[in-house]
């Protein structure tokens, strides 16, 4: 198994495990844009990498010559160069159907399903997930990355556990043993031969989840899987995000932004959402203050774990306007 270069950053996996759930109830999401120039560009430039990563494998596999570092550094700066992974968090003022209507298209609708042994995009409506119990961050890294990174992405996700806190009134901590939502930082290789970690972090997890982590494509930038309890109202019980060692620092920072707060319930991403992390388009690399808003009314105190669709959308607008009261 992987392990820490560095003692002082947190990397313990284990922690109470939970009760095994059907794969229908985990939540899966990732970022992996799929229509427009964006997957166009994403496409050309990873279908270069993976046949070249593929090749290289097959004379030398444990000696890869092309690193899928190289690429999504040239995905990094031709986005920048298009005016995306925009790094500001302010921007124009929101009313509330527009939040309201927001809120039901990436909180109550999952963006995939688990079924078939792989993940199904199209999840459908969902009912209310978020945590119920404090969120215990543990991140964990592969052997590839180095000790100055690793330094910086404890700081990043240490920073960003503190946004997501103060936006959704939730408590959440970086920990160094028994966390509830891991933060797996890993190279290509580390992430397809980490089932060994997957099964002693989340032994419940279904064959579906693992093989979406395992056989997770170039194009996929990262993902996240939270697992809910059998009770509804328990909320989720545990997380499984992957954040990919070879990304550059805005993609980097932008993946573990967008999937720690999907993995706190904001599990869909769409098009009308603006200005928001949660669409493909890459124009945001970093939570909004719209997004942040998404999350305070996420885990506002009307609102119940379990709760349907149709009953959070008979008041979702009142909500709205009450969180926009406060700023």
């Amino acid at each position: 198994m992987p392990s820490n270069t560095d003692r002082d950053v947190p990397g313990s996996l284990a922690g109470p495990l939970p009760t095994p759930v059907p794969e229908l109830d985990m939540i899966f999401t990732r970022n992996t844009p799929t229509k427009g120039a964006i997957a166009r560009l994403i496409l050309s430039l990873v279908a270069c990498a993976a046949c070249a990563l593929g090749a290289t494998r097959a004379v030398a596999q444990h000696e890869p010559v092309v690193q899928l570092a190289s690429y999504y550094q040239q995905m990094e700066q031709q986005l920048v160069s298009e005016g995306r992974l925009r790094q500001e968090r302010r921007s124009t003022s929101l009313d509330a159907t527009t939040l309201a209507r927001n809120f039901m298209a990436i909180a109550m609708r999952s963006e995939y399903s688990l079924r078939g042994g792989g993940a199904a995009q199209g999840g459908g409506a969902s009912p209310l997930r978020r945590w119920e119990q404090p969120i215990r961050l543990g991140v964990h890294f592969g052997a590839s990355v180095s000790g100055p990174q690793q330094r910086r992405d404890l700081s990043t996700v240490q920073s960003v556990a503190q946004r997501l806190q103060r936006a959704s009134g939730h408590p959440i901590s970086v920990v160094n043993s028994a966390p509830n939502f891991h933060v797996l930082i890993l190279n290509d290789d580390e992430r397809a031969n980490a089932r060994s970690i997957l099964q002693q972090i989340a032994p419940g997890l279904s064959r579906a989840a693992q093989g979406a982590i395992l056989r997770m494509r170039p194009n996929t930038f990262c993902m996240v899987v939270a697992v809910p309890g059998v009770n509804p109202a328990d909320g989720y019980q545990q997380a499984i995000a992957i954040v990919r060692a070879e990304h550059p620092p805005l993609m980097r920072r932008s993946c573990i932004e967008e999937e720690l707060a999907q993995g706190m319930g904001l599990t869909n991403d769409s098009p009308e959402a603006w200005p928001s992390i949660f669409n493909d388009d890459e124009e945001f690399g970093v939570l909004t203050h719209h997004d942040e808003l998404l999350l305070r009314m996420l885990y506002h105190d009307s609102l119940r774990c379990g709760m349907s669709a149709g009953t959070v959308d008979d008041y979702v607008e009142t909500l709205a306007r009450a969180v926009l009261s406060t700023g």
